[in-house]
């Protein structure tokens, strides 16, 4: 029987409530990320998420972190993602006919490119970034806000408090 050497973690949740000012959603999304890993207001809170595998490699001394080298992949159902979500297009007759998702909440946009003899200008016709023409449907399971924030990528001013739209701590 083989050894193998195998980390695995938790997600331990923290929070920190702020209070900014803003004239958008996404400026007070940015600035509260900002604001609340600037400040020592971070609480533990009693729930953690289920195990997962960080990292494997095989034998009873490997470090599976040690420049990546020795560290095999995990498979998706062991990660902390867990399994990706499935999403089946049935497409008959030029139509879509039905959109099943598995596993959870997905966006499923699809693009129908045989729009030969559209009368142009249709509004539910689109242009792709190569100038192709295709009509879109919506199929998904959830709706995102109309505006969706992105935290600014750091700067040297502020390397420490800004996250790139993620919240973590910043003790860990």
């Amino acid at each position: 029987m083989k050894k193998w050497t195998v980390q695995c973690g938790f997600a331990a949740y923290y929070a920190n409530t702020v209070t900014v000012e803003a004239d958008t959603l996404a400026e007070a999304l940015e600035r509260a990320i900002v604001t609340a890993n600037e400040s020592d207001g971070w609480k533990p809170f009693d729930d953690c998420g289920p195990t997962f595998v960080d990292a494997v490699a095989e034998g009873d001394d490997a470090d599976p972190w040690r420049e990546f080298a020795s560290s095999l992949p995990v498979p998706p159902r062991f990660s902390e993602r867990g399994e990706p979500v499935a999403v089946t297009v049935t497409v008959s007759g030029g139509t879509v006919q039905q959109v099943e998702i598995e596993g959870g909440r997905a966006i499923v946009h699809v693009r129908d490119y045989d729009t030969e003899g559209a009368a142009p200008g249709i509004p539910d016709l689109h242009i792709d970034a190569d100038g192709d023409t295709y009509a879109l449907a919506d199929w998904s399971n959830f709706s995102l806000p109309d505006e969706t924030a992105e935290s600014p990528c750091p700067t040297p001013e502020n390397a420490k408090g800004e996250t790139n739209g993620t919240a973590s701590h910043p003790d860990r």
